[in-house]
């Protein structure tokens, strides 16, 4: 049987045990849980940098012996409100509200890629900008046998 089946196996049906019981392993899963993402993401920091990317992607693949593993990489990207309040200001509001909304987020990826990339205010657009590592998304597929 595999290990994680053997999680699901209760001495007694749950309705049947008492409240004191449930709640101590309630609390033992829990932290159990706990423990294991903690493992489990630190597993996916190593396979992000382990995995096979094509050049310029941000998905890449890595092979066990018996799953493979597909990797993204996530980034997670904050604005600065005062340094886009700055960039409105010199830039004007129709070139402004072309790449953000009045709440000064992106009006879509595309666009504002755009104008980080190739605008005439690129650079004040880059100021304005933070992009930090996400969580990457690791999916797992069972190899045939």
């Amino acid at each position: 049987m595999p290990e994680s089946a053997k999680i699901l196996q209760f001495p007694q049906p749950l309705e049947k045990m008492e409240t004191a019981a449930l709640v101590d392993m309630a609390a033992a899963i829990k932290e159990e849980i706990t423990t294991q993402t903690e493992k489990l993401r630190q597993i996916n920091l190593i396979l992000v940098d382990r995995a096979i990317y094509k050049s310029g992607s941000k998905t890449g693949y890595a092979a066990g012996r018996h799953y493979s593993a597909k990797v993204q990489i996530k980034e997670n990207e904050s604005w600065d409100q005062e340094k886009l309040e700055a960039a409105r200001t010199k830039m004007g509001d129709v070139d402004f509200f072309r790449v953000f909304k009045w709440d000064f987020r992106p009006v879509s990826a595309k666009i504002l890629s755009g104008a980080i990339e190739f605008g005439a205010h690129a650079e004040l657009l880059k100021a304005a900008r933070t992009i930090k590592p996400g969580a990457p998304q690791v999916s797992f597929d069972l190899l045939e046998e």
